[in-house]
């Protein structure tokens, strides 16, 4: 069960690496959270820098035991937590969309990013450290694009009451997984992407093009059709979106 154990820590230099340590000393069990309420040195997909005030925003790892999944298959990691974070949102009342590959956004702007970290045994996986940021309180954001909870609702938002509400939703959608359900995850995450039947500018090494975007592969490509009825596969550092 995810979250039967939560440990919470004040300051750490990232929750993954703090994860990833207690899973180097044999001292984590599945389905444990770490939460803190500052990380010194927090990241972010494509080795960015994941940027947060102290105590304002939900900054978490979970350790998952993933054997059942294979290498080919754990994208579905991505969409399992990206699907999470969007109907905890929507029970708020909040709508977001998943940015491929998995950024959540409102209205155009940021609101959390996903990190995961997969551990590896021959074609299957063995593990997964699933790390979340989500802006909760935090108001203002230098140089990026973003927004938080408090900015669309108005109101402070307890984050524990956001950590108990988020962890609801990775349990009913792990156990989909877990009951071979895996279908149902996809689906709820392409309903949901970001930019999904509009026309709309992408950058890769040819320059700049006008596409639609038919899917995700399952391997994690991002599948557009061009405006001249090109197929493109893309993965994640391959395009851009303008």
């Amino acid at each position: 069960m995810i979250g039967r154990k939560i440990i919470h820590l004040e300051n750490v230099d990232s929750t993954n690496n703090y994860t990833a340590n207690l899973l180097l000393k044999g001292e984590v069990d599945s389905g444990t959270v770490i939460l803190a309420d500052k990380q010194t040195q927090g990241r972010g997909q494509r080795g960015s820098v994941w940027s947060s005030n102290s105590g304002e925003n939900m900054l978490f790892s979970l350790f998952l035991s993933t054997e059942i999944l294979s290498v080919n298959n754990q994208f579905v990691l991505s969409q399992f937590v990206s699907v999470s974070l969007i109907e905890m949102l929507k029970n708020i009342g909040l709508e977001a969309e998943v940015k491929w590959p998995n950024d959540i956004y409102i209205k155009n702007k940021k609101v959390a990013g996903i990190l995961i970290e997969n551990q590896l045994s021959g074609s299957m996986l063995k593990s997964s450290i699933i790390g979340v940021g989500l802006n909760v309180n935090q108001k203002s954001f230098e140089n990026i694009s973003a927004t938080s909870l408090n900015n669309e609702l108005g109101e402070f938002i307890p984050v524990q009451s956001v950590l108990f509400s988020f962890i609801f939703e990775l349990n009913k959608n792990w156990n989909l997984i877990l009951s071979n359900k895996t279908d149902q995850i996809i689906e709820k995450y392409f309903n949901n992407l970001y930019q999904k039947d509009k026309l709309c500018s992408y950058r890769d090494d040819r320059g700049t093009f006008l596409a639609t975007i038919e899917g995700v592969t399952s391997n994690g490509n991002l599948i557009l059709i061009s405006s001249e009825r090109e197929k493109k596969y893309y993965d994640l550092k391959e395009v851009s979106f303008m």
